[in-house]
């Protein structure tokens, strides 16, 4: 009479087997992604400043056009005085309505890039090969913005040629702002600086060396 012994087989071999095999593809994902990683976020965060930078200075520019330059005059910024020949002698600057625009342009630059903001940026990411076939191709990657601090607001001026015998006067408004840019993984802050004029005039004759109260 024949005994048969039942021998129980290891079946913890196969667990283990995918175990292992389960950690190995986890840490090439890993390693890929690293890579890849490396190799595209110095070109995905200088599209994004760029492309914030643009949306930015668009939208401050036009934000202080419609509602801050509309309805300035240059006469109520600059006090042209003359003498009895009809030359220009002096140019005064009306200090306190200048640092009533700059106060307000710089509340209302604050509140358009808090406007911006509820907007993402969006890349393709065929963007980031440089290839101009495959610029907008592939899954877009959102970026968000976001306003940094307040804007600086500075008044400057500018004298053109605008003929013989005359000069082209301008009033500029530069601001200067931050936002930064937010994506997973990826944070940078981005400066703007833009000018916008907010008056002129032809000033016929030559323009003289005292103008009073102008900020330097």
């Amino acid at each position: 009479m024949f005994i048969r012994l039942k021998t129980k087989r290891n079946r913890r071999c196969p667990i283990k087997l995918s175990a292992y095999m389960l950690i190995l593809i986890v840490m090439l994902n890993f390693i890929i992604f690293a890579f890849i990683e490396r190799q595209i976020a110095p070109t995905l965060l200088a599209l994004a400043e760029a492309r914030a930078r643009i949306i930015a200075t668009e939208a401050i520019n036009k934000a202080v056009k419609e509602r801050i330059t509309k309805n300035i005059k240059y006469t109520d910024l600059i006090a042209i005085h003359k003498d009895i020949n009809g030359q220009v002698t002096l140019i005064q600057i009306n200090t306190i309505e200048i640092n009533r625009i700059e106060t307000e342009t710089s509340l209302e630059v604050v509140k358009t890039l808090k406007e911006i903001s509820m907007e993402k940026i969006k890349i393709p990411l065929g963007l980031i090969t440089g290839s101009k076939i495959l610029s907008n191709m592939g899954p877009t990657i959102s970026v968000s913005l976001y306003p940094v601090g307040t804007a600086y607001v500075d008044t400057s001026e500018a004298f053109e040629e605008a003929g013989i015998n005359q000069t082209r006067h301008k009033i500029l408004l530069d601001i200067t702002a931050q936002v930064r840019i937010v994506q997973p993984l990826l944070s940078s802050k981005v400066e703007i600086k833009t000018s916008v004029p907010i008056a002129e005039t032809i000033i016929i004759g030559s323009v003289p060396q005292t103008i009073l109260d102008f900020k330097q």
